[in-house]
């Protein structure tokens, strides 16, 4: 065991599972169906990971990188949020352009550390970093990979060959047999990478224990009402071989490296998977109830014509084909579009004090129509605004399902209590986190709570949960450990501190100085570190780009209305 006055980790390899859940990974090892998981796990401390709010891959890779909360960094979800906008977004995707200067990546290599990074969520763009960088998801699919420096793309060979592996036009079978492959891949881009040089710091990341789930669900559970009997003899156990795969391509990058006694190895995940919610808690409804939200004389039933004609074309096209229409259409019309999905159209402004917002499907918003911020403002700021966020907080606290007599809200927060930074006011006034059970629906009449769409629910049978998981392995570190509290967050600054460099003065997370034996804590340093001005809005991507990002969004069902 390392004392006080050990030198830190001389390398850290971090191993990202996208999507990760012990909810999965525990019968997994149990049954000795992930040895190389287990092995770290003896030796090492492990525990559960909370995520941001919302558990999106896009706000938790980026407080991962950064260790700061989406209220400094800015990034709450895949597209750009604007509360002046009653449709809540603009026409504009986050990218690695929204925290450059920022990752601990990159804080590395300013104090001479060499880095690689492969296949890490939300580092398109490539930006410059002391080594070697491969962009991870979202990010454009074309002939070559997208890497710092350029030069070594040519050496990657061609990425055109094989399909995307978010390409889920593909069929069951095939989407499987392309999922593995991306995951063998960028394992055999991280072996090459190794045995040309020796980096101090690591990280590759496998997104199929995300990406499967999300379509694969289905044919898991007998409980879940989409579930697939007939699908499930040759696909029940597809979840579990992707877990599989993760722990096999462990064992091969470990067995490449030397002197594993003195690296620190983590194991990480963004943010848990589970069954998609299959009710709809119809938060128009009840706000209409207590006098908050007004229709306009002679809105129709919900949801709108519009809505429902989109589902049926939605239903009938396959998913890339609808997307890459949609993604052709001008902003305006998409706009124009997405407030008709969500019968925003159907609102009264001038008589409408709060209304719904979907933020994730285990999250839901309700925003304040406030005078000067949106163009129909009434709420006055000041004492109406927070009168009527208490009035609103004790309402959710109370909701429950008419049908079973069940809470349907785990938490309703002021957003300043959740976030801090000069992004706060980006994201809803309130943030509903659901019960498992329960989504957000658009609807603003009729019933308060109704099930999801059996189809809808089949076609994208897995979501996201809070929780995901860690495994922290080497020297110093309590073996057989089991560590409850820690945030992804934390993550960045306790990588930091492991190399022996202080910690960014402005992160918010904490150091886990409980993953190590009392003889190997040491004090944490904190310093500042050269920060890159945030790039200007809009100016990093292409149109094409946008395009193809859409519809690799869209396949996972992040962009649905």
């Amino acid at each position: 065991m390392q004392d006080a006055n050990t030198p830190p980790s001389s390398r850290v390899i971090v191993f990202g599972l996208d999507g990760a859940t012990w909810d999965i990974a525990r019968p997994l090892i149990d049954a000795g169906r992930m040895p190389n998981l287990a092995r770290l796990m003896a030796s090492g401390a492990s525990g559960p990971l909370a995520s941001t709010v919302p558990p999106i891959s896009a706000a938790a890779w980026i407080t991962f990188l950064t260790g700061q909360n989406p209220g400094r960094h800015g990034v709450y979800q895949f597209r750009k949020m604007d509360m002046r906008q009653y449709g809540g977004y603009r026409d504009e995707f986050a990218t690695s352009q929204d925290y450059v200067g920022r990752s601990f990546i990159e804080l590395a290599g300013q104090r001479g550390r060499r880095v690689a990074a492969i296949g890490v969520p939300m580092t398109y763009p490539p930006f410059p970093v002391n080594g070697f960088l491969v962009s991870g998801f979202p990010r454009p699919f074309g002939p070559q990979a997208q890497v710092w420096p350029p030069a070594k793309a040519e050496a990657l060979g061609r990425w055109d060959e094989v399909q995307d592996s978010f390409n889920f036009s593909l069929s069951a079978a095939k989407t499987v047999e392309t999922s593995d492959y991306w995951v063998r891949r960028y394992t055999d881009i991280s072996l090459h990478a190794l045995a040309e040089e020796q980096y101090d710091l690591f990280l590759v990341v496998w997104n199929s224990t995300d990406n499967i789930p999300h379509h694969f669900w289905k044919y898991t559970d007998p409980a879940f009402p989409a579930y697939d009997a007939a699908g499930a003899a040759q696909f029940g156990d597809v979840i579990n071989h992707q877990y599989e795969v993760a722990d096999a391509e462990i064992g091969r990058l470990l067995a490449a490296l030397p002197d594993l006694d003195q690296a620190t190895i983590l194991v990480m995940s963004d943010h848990g998977m589970g069954p998609h919610p299959h009710r709809r808690v119809n938060f128009g409804v009840w706000l209409a109830g207590q006098g908050l939200l007004t229709l306009k004389q002679g809105a129709g039933s919900q949801p709108s014509l519009l809505s429902r004609a989109v589902g049926q074309v939605r239903r009938r096209l396959p998913r890339q084909w609808m997307e890459r229409l949609r993604s052709r259409m001008p902003a305006e019309l998409r706009a124009d579009l997405y407030a008709r999905q969500m019968n925003l159209d159907q609102i009264d402004w001038s008589a409408t004090a709060a209304y719904r917002l979907k933020v994730f499907p285990s999250v839901e918003g309700i925003v304040l129509n406030v005078r000067g911020r949106q163009a129909q403002g009434i709420v006055e700021p000041g004492a109406a605004y927070e009168a009527l966020r208490d009035q609103l907080l004790a309402g959710l606290a109370a909701l429950r399902d008419p049908a079973t007599g069940q809470p349907v809200v785990v938490r309703a927060s002021r957003r300043e209590d959740l976030f801090e930074g000069p992004y706060v006011e980006d994201i809803p006034d309130i943030l509903v986190e659901l019960q498992p059970a329960y989504t957000g629906g658009a609807a603003a009449q009729g019933d308060l709570v109704s099930p999801f769409p059996l189809d809808e629910l089949s076609a994208y049978s897995g979501s996201h949960s809070p929780t995901g998981l860690f495994v922290w392995n080497g020297p110093g570190v309590r073996a057989g450990h089991w560590l409850e509290g820690a945030h992804i967050q934390d993550l960045a600054p306790t990588l930091l501190h492991t190399m022996g460099l202080p910690v960014a003065s402005w992160m918010d997370g904490r150091v886990l100085q409980d993953l190590f034996a009392p003889a190997a804590q040491r004090p944490i340093a904190y310093a500042e570190y050269d920060v890159a001005p945030r790039a200007a809005a809009g100016a990093a991507l292409t149109a094409a780009e946008e395009e193809a990002i859409r519809a690799q969004l869209a396949g996972l069902g992040y962009l649905r209305d």
